[in-house]
């Protein structure tokens, strides 16, 4: 697969072209065609987002055929990748052809976006199929998304679990620093359950694109990372723990520290 550009802060869309073709806007995203298909058009400046609400838990499955190579994500609607909602298969050798299947684990708004890989615009056609599976549902998570994300207080410590197998698969923080400075952030394992994890922070004005990311197992335990950023009075930081292997089950322990 190819390398890609790192996903910019997810913004709304809205319908601006006649015969269903959507842009990105700050306007409602179109609504995902259902059971039929529609025209699009996406450009290197702006991905093209549609909207889909899903009555119960189920399963989404969306396909695309582009003009130039694109790429297929599905989102909640924080903008947050969904586990296993990215394509670039290229189907049948052609950059604009893919496809994706995504369980959605509760009832709620969802979010598919085509990308363009490279410069230029492209135009395409989009279709999606969807099944109802209330049995896939998954326990809610209340930190899951950065609109939910719990309160920190810098410098001080607190102690958090994943689950992923329980659909606790990442843990969102957020702090408001009170004075401008470096701002470190690091995780610990608490027992021999802690899990091996991934720390990532992000700004708030770019919550899908990290600003720092660590994964290095400090002191060879596979829990221990720390993350450092240039923070300034007044705004928010956000924080997301998420197990480094892709499943995650166990305790940690997050604290920070700030030098002005």
């Amino acid at each position: 697969m190819r390398s890609l550009p790192a996903v910019r802060l997810f913004v709304l869309t809205a319908a601006a072209f006649a015969a269903g073709t959507a842009v990105l806007s700050a306007q409602t995203p179109a609504q995902l065609p259902v059971g039929k298909t529609t025209s699009g058009q996406v450009s290197s400046q702006a991905a093209a987002v549609y909207r889909f609400t899903a009555p119960s838990a189920g399963t989404l499955s969306v396909a695309v055929h582009a003009d130039s190579d694109v790429t297929l994500k599905v989102t909640d609607e924080d903008g947050q990748l969904l586990p296993g909602g990215s394509s670039d298969q290229d189907l049948f050798g052609a950059g604009g052809n893919e496809q994706i299947l995504v369980t959605l684990p509760d009832r709620g708004e969802y979010r598919v976006q085509v990308e363009l890989f490279g410069s230029g615009n492209a135009k395409f056609e989009i279709g999606a199929g969807w099944i109802a599976m209330p049995a896939f549902a998954r326990p809610s998570d209340p930190d899951g998304r950065p609109s939910q994300a719990t309160t920190l207080e810098v410098g001080r410590s607190h102690e958090d679990a994943l689950d992923t197998d329980g659909g606790d698969s990442w843990d969102w923080f957020t702090m408001t620093p009170k004075t401008s400075g470096s701002l470190t952030v690091i995780l610990r394992s608490v027992n021999n359950d802690s899990p091996d994890l991934a720390l990532e922070l992000y700004t708030a004005d770019k919550l899908t694109e990290h600003a720092a990311r660590s994964d290095s197992d400090l002191q060879n335990n596979t829990t221990n990372e720390s993350a450092t950023i240039d923070v300034k009075a007044g705004e928010k930081v956000y924080i997301k723990v998420i197990g480094a292997t892709g499943r995650a089950a166990g305790p940690y322990r997050i604290a920070s520290s700030l030098i002005e």
